[in-house]
């Protein structure tokens, strides 16, 4: 586990970065995501410090940077074509990702919806629910597949391959229960809520054991073209762990343009980052000789 964090350190450090940096230079759509981000931050930061909290300009933010999860997925739906199409592995697990961001929006949107336009209490569960728990179910199979395309599997016939591959996943459980489900009773008077209860922490937990052991178990493999897109969007995959942790903590603090949202808006940014980061691996496939 040591060696695995060192390897995560290094790599954000050293090759991660200039590869990252390398794609905003050469993709066009990689300078506009960063652009937008930017552009974004910068509004955020006006309304949060303006202190501000039930203002018109706080759910038109909110209304603007939900789009910015649909422009990720669009981004990955062209992506698509470029593996193939959808009956590839890559295309599927680029699919995958992609609905999984479209998803969100669709939570999103509806959220603000209820928010904004109708000005009642968000149910739960409740529509926003159909997306944000879809988003999970396509990010855990995007994950599936990437360790599939990764040649993860083939890793698996050494033995600290086999002990990371059931403590990994364990240990994340166990992190999000403490987090997220300790204390808390099953209660099957509302089946629905308690299953989403416990469906989104354990569903992050999932995605994320995913993507872990495929950055470990394939970074020598492929001569390790695909550790840094794998390790992007292992971090896009933390980004929305991340913006669910402070939602469930923090939503008593929660108002439009809030540091919750931010958290959410930057878990867009670098998934759709990580989306076109992917895609210039294509290139590079391609190029590699036989």
């Amino acid at each position: 586990m040591n060696d695995l964090l060192t390897n995560i350190c290094y790599g954000i450090h050293t090759e991660f970065m200039r590869e990252i940096f390398s794609t905003i230079k050469k993709e066009g759509l990689a300078k506009a995501t960063v652009a937008i981000y930017f552009l974004l931050t910068v509004w955020w930061v006006f309304i949060y410090f303006g202190k501000t909290t039930d203002a018109p300009v706080n759910h038109i933010f909110g209304f603007v940077y939900g789009g910015f999860s649909l422009f990720g997925a669009a981004i990955g739906l062209i992506s698509v074509k470029y593996w193939g199409g959808w009956k590839s592995i890559m295309g599927k697990a680029t699919l995958a990702l992609s609905l999984g961001l479209f998803a969100q929006g669709f939570g999103q949107y509806s959220f603000w919806f209820y928010n904004y336009a109708l000005k009642i209490p968000i149910p739960y569960p409740g529509i926003p629910d159909i997306g944000f728990a879809s988003t999970i179910a396509f990010y855990v199979f995007a994950g599936l597949l990437l360790a599939s395309a990764s040649g993860a599997k083939v890793s698996l016939r050494y033995l600290i391959n086999k002990i990371q591959l059931v403590i990994i996943p364990l240990l994340m459980i166990g992190v999000s229960y403490f987090l997220f489900l300790k204390g808390s009773g099953l209660d099957w008077t509302n089946p629905l809520k308690t299953i989403l209860d416990y469906g989104y922490p354990l569903g992050d937990a999932a995605y994320i054991s995913i993507a872990i052991l495929t950055y470990s178990l394939s970074k020598k493999l492929l001569g390790g073209l695909m550790k840094s897109r794998v390790l992007l969007l292992l971090l896009a995959f933390v980004a929305q762990y991340a913006a669910d942790f402070v939602f469930i903590y923090f939503s008593d603090q929660y108002f439009p343009a809030s540091f919750i949202d931010f958290f959410y808006m930057t878990s867009y940014f670098v998934m759709a980052l990580g989306l076109i980061h992917l895609k210039t691996s294509v290139d590079k496939l391609r190029s590699k000789p036989e």
